[in-house]
């Protein structure tokens, strides 16, 4: 259901109808241009994943988004996630390594990935392309902790074996 709230603006009286959940409140005529909204939302990237996850959260939690780049040649080390995780690959492809058996994925733009929590969940991505990888991300976490992610031991998969197999096989 789209709520409408009657907003004063550059004198004159506007009907503006309101979604995904934002309010508004009446704002001096100063304090808008007049070929300003008053809401305004832009999607910054989008993704699709058929990853099933659930969010439980027991206690508050702080909320981060984050815009992450990855450079070519570069990995994020490895690590595990304190909270829920969810990422939106916005351009060049991101190359995820399981730590628990060395799988890989691959996920390219206008692909999401669902991270899972804990240290029995250690992971590595790497940007084995020649353009940025740029991930838009959503963290979940409890208040208390200071980062979203922890760094890992190695857990002993052979990177430079796993990442040129799985090239080699994508080029068959």
């Amino acid at each position: 259901m789209v709520k409408k709230s009657k907003l004063a603006v550059a004198g004159t009286v506007a009907a503006v109808a309101l979604g995904a959940g934002f309010a508004t409140q009446p704002v001096a005529q100063a304090d808008v241009a007049a070929d300003v909204p008053p809401v305004s939302a832009v999607t910054l990237s989008q993704g699709v994943t058929s990853a099933p996850f659930k969010i439980k959260a027991n206690g508050d939690r702080k909320v981060l988004y984050r815009k992450a780049v990855v450079q070519p040649g570069a990995s994020t080390g490895w690590h595990y996630h304190v909270g829920e995780e969810i990422a939106v690959i916005n351009s060049g492809t991101f190359t995820r390594i399981d730590g628990s058996d060395c799988s890989v994925e691959e996920y390219r733009a206008g692909e999401s990935l669902v991270e899972p929590v804990g240290p029995t969940t250690v992971h590595m991505g790497i940007n084995k392309g020649t353009v940025p990888v740029e991930l838009y991300v959503v963290d979940i976490i409890p208040t208390a902790a200071t980062s979203p992610t922890t760094l890992a031991p190695d857990p002993g998969c052979d990177i430079d074996a796993i990442t040129s197999k799985n090239t080699n096989a994508g080029a068959k």
